[in-house]
């Protein structure tokens, strides 16, 4: 699915794949950018206005000194027969130099809005989906990655050279392209899972209380980062689940935070497809389905927030302790929530994307 959320100029200019085309230097992002357009012609008014601010902030990328003195070139050229005062010209040097400045202190900032969403060098790639959004890439070996919400994919410039490995926080759904002589990695903060060419899905938020992978075809090889650094075969339908050590800390953000600790536990679980679903319930948001099992609401929070893009508050700690099971696939948020009301006592207001619920 190619993300379509970009509605200005400032929305592709803050995606550093979209400045990675406009550089014209990376095939990848180049083929990305040229199917996005295809499939979105009704903003292609909209990527090149971007595309041409692009280019006016980058300029030719000469020293300074040098844009200086072609800028007091040109303001010479303009008007060759009156004659500047040392006190103009010096004047509107400065204002030129300015200018440079500004500019380029502009495009610094666009491409430093988040220091986690910029690669480290114009060779690495990364991929990042907001909270509310999705998005599927092919990577430069062939293999497609499905980002879920508030994920965030990253390669560095040696990738699918003589190896190949991704680094993923979030959620992430690979179809990876077969290559014996290059497995594919996938880096977790608690696992790193090995593979020749197969499909399988990732779950590894920092927040959440467990970390998963769902293997869909092939055979993948995981090894845990934590306790023992347990090593797991998964074969196809089969689901893997670390769960963490957490320790709850009282703050003004949030009653629980997860902390990084030792292995807690590991388990193994074969699954089985719905009746009425094609899918696994654990692969169904690339589905745009929201699946919900026996979910407790203090990690349904999470789920919800990312899903929605919204920022919820649980007023009371009890409230973490109710536990839902429900499927939703288009359902406003107001919607989920009165669903989830008939199932265990609660109230809400909503206010914007701010959400607090209460007993």
């Amino acid at each position: 699915m190619i993300n379509n959320k970009y509605e200005n100029v400032e929305d592709f200019l803050i995606d550093n794949t979209f400045q990675e085309y406009c550089a014209g230097g990376n095939e990848q992002c180049i083929q990305y950018w040229n199917n996005y357009l295809h499939k979105h012609p009704e903003q292609e008014a909209t990527m090149m206005q971007a595309k041409r601010l692009y280019h006016i902030l980058v300029g030719n990328k000469k020293p300074l000194n040098a844009q200086v003195d072609k800028l007091k070139a040109d303001i010479q050229a303009l008007a060759p027969m009156a004659p500047v005062s040392k006190f103009q010209l010096s004047f509107w040097i400065k204002t030129a130099a300015a200018l440079i400045i500004l500019a380029g202190g502009l495009l610094w900032g666009i491409q430093h809005t988040n220091t986690n969403e910029i690669s480290s060098t114009s060779t690495d790639v990364t991929y990042i989906t907001a909270n509310g959004e999705k998005k599927t890439v092919e990577l430069a070996d062939g293999s497609q990655v499905t980002l879920n919400a508030g994920s965030k994919l990253f390669m560095d410039k040696g990738f699918n050279v003589d190896e190949r490995h991704v680094h993923l926080t979030g959620e992430a759904f690979f179809d990876v392209s077969s290559n014996k002589e290059k497995p594919f990695v996938v880096h977790t903060q608690d696992f790193d899972i090995r593979v020749l060419g197969t499909s399988f899905n990732v779950k590894a938020y920092p927040e959440e209380t467990t970390s998963e992978a769902v293997l869909i075809h092939g055979l993948i090889e995981m090894k845990s980062k934590r306790g023992n650094e347990n090593l797991v075969i998964l074969k196809p339908n089969q689901k893997v689940t670390i769960y963490k050590a957490e320790e709850k800390i009282a703050d003004k953000e949030s009653i629980r935070k997860v902390k990084k600790s030792q292995l807690k536990e590991i388990a193994i679980q074969d699954l089985e497809l719905e009746e009425d679903h094609l899918t696994l319930p654990d692969v169904a948001w690339k589905e745009n389905r929201l699946e919900i099992i026996d979910q407790d609401f203090s990690s349904l929070q999470h789920v919800l927030e990312r899903w929605y893009d919204v920022e919820i508050l649980l007023q009371d700690q009890h409230l973490q302790d109710y536990r839902f099971t429900a499927t939703f696939n288009k359902e406003s948020i107001d919607q989920v929530l009165s669903a989830l009301q008939e199932v265990q006592p609660f109230k809400y207001t909503i206010y914007g994307k701010k959400i607090t619920i209460y007993k």
